[in-house]
């Protein structure tokens, strides 16, 4: 009933048809995009590695309808110890915040076709899925039918917008509604005059990047982790491979360089001077946008920048409805919470086939 085509990185742009048409099914996220992956592609395109294969499989109906699209990164052999041999996500250990196969609806007797394939032309019996959203349906087939290990759970938060601004704000603490008045009040007093651009086409990008680096850092030098977790980070880096150097690193970018299609909101004073600013992804189709990247002047701590352009935003899109769901992506970091997101999870496991 079905079969399997498989297409290199060279070939990639024949695909833009049917994949279009795969990435707007329920399950899709803006990290399954056609424009996503191309940008994947020129990153990666160059890399003459024999370990590994960068692959789409494409299963196909006996009709010649596409109905699924499977973005490979395929270890033939394991190298460097910690790079096991088998099938992953392409797009792994990157800035793709959600993984998953391309397609509208997925069923057993598809994947069972796509697994054996694999087996059967790349001799890996092993497919490891990373980042994969608990609630596709890709991940309740796949531990529905098959054998796996559950490796790890990620964290994600995001937020459906209500229907009007005076339910948001009724649903926000006491002490969050406080500390967003507090940081529109000491602006106010002290002369200071904000402008919110949701998306600004002359971001500076160089001062973006400098800010996000100098934030991180400084994050990292104010925290001092406990022995224990020291311990424990330096045998996961050790079982990973990472301290040894013997996990594939791949191509580094930042969606603000590399994605054509995100979008920057920020924070600005009257004389132009970056105060925060969040890159993100729109799905227009979902109504959706996802937080990708976020960086904030240290010169404005003080005012929560960062914080009064998000709920400016939250407040605009109330009243637009242009937007429906701001997805904070992974992490647990505070302030996601403070705006009222609830958690959703993604789960890396590998399937044995």
């Amino acid at each position: 009933m079905y079969s399997v085509k498989y297409y290199d990185l060279s070939h990639f742009n024949e695909l833009q048809k049917i994949w279009n048409d795969l990435s707007g099914g329920e399950d899709m996220t803006y990290f399954q995009s056609f424009d996503w992956y191309k940008m994947l592609v020129a990153l990666n395109v160059d890399s003459n590695n024999k370990n590994f294969k960068y692959l789409f499989g494409v299963v196909c109906e006996k009709n010649g309808k596409a109905v699924l699209i499977a973005p490979l990164w395929i270890v033939t052999k394991t190298f460097k110890k910690f790079n096991k041999k088998g099938a992953y996500f392409f797009g792994r250990k990157q800035w793709s915040d959600y993984l998953n196969f391309i397609y509208k609806n997925v069923n057993i007797e598809i994947l069972n076709v796509l697994f054996r394939s694999l087996k059967d032309n790349y001799k890996v019996n092993k497919i490891y899925f990373e980042e994969l959203p608990t609630d596709s349906r890709l991940y309740k087939i796949v531990t529905s039918h098959f054998s796996y290990i559950d490796n790890k759970t990620t964290t994600c938060v995001h937020l459906y917008l209500p229907n009007s601004v005076d339910d948001y704000n009724k649903a926000l603490a006491k002490n969050f509604r406080q500390n967003i008045r507090t940081a529109f009040n000491r602006t106010k007093n002290d002369c200071i005059e904000f402008v919110f651009n949701f998306d600004d086409k002359n971001v500076n990008i160089d001062k973006f990047l400098k800010d996000r680096v100098d934030r991180l850092s400084e994050k990292k030098s104010q925290w001092t982790p406990s022995r224990y977790l020291r311990f424990k980070w330096l045998v996961k880096e050790i079982l990973t491979g990472n301290y040894w150097g013997e996990e594939y690193n791949f191509p580094e970018y930042i969606p603000i360089t590399h994605d054509k299609n995100s979008k920057t909101m920020t924070c600005c004073t009257l004389s132009g001077d970056l105060c925060a600013a969040f890159n993100y992804g729109i799905d227009i189709n979902k109504k959706k946008i996802v937080l990708m990247a976020v960086c904030t002047n240290s010169k404005y701590y003080r005012y929560s920048p960062g914080i009064q352009l998000i709920y400016k935003y939250i407040l605009d899109q109330i009243t637009k409805s242009e937007v429906k769901c701001i997805d904070f992506t992974r992490g647990t970091e505070k302030y996601k919470y403070d705006f009222g997101g609830q958690e959703h999870f993604n789960k890396s496991i590998t399937v044995t086939i």
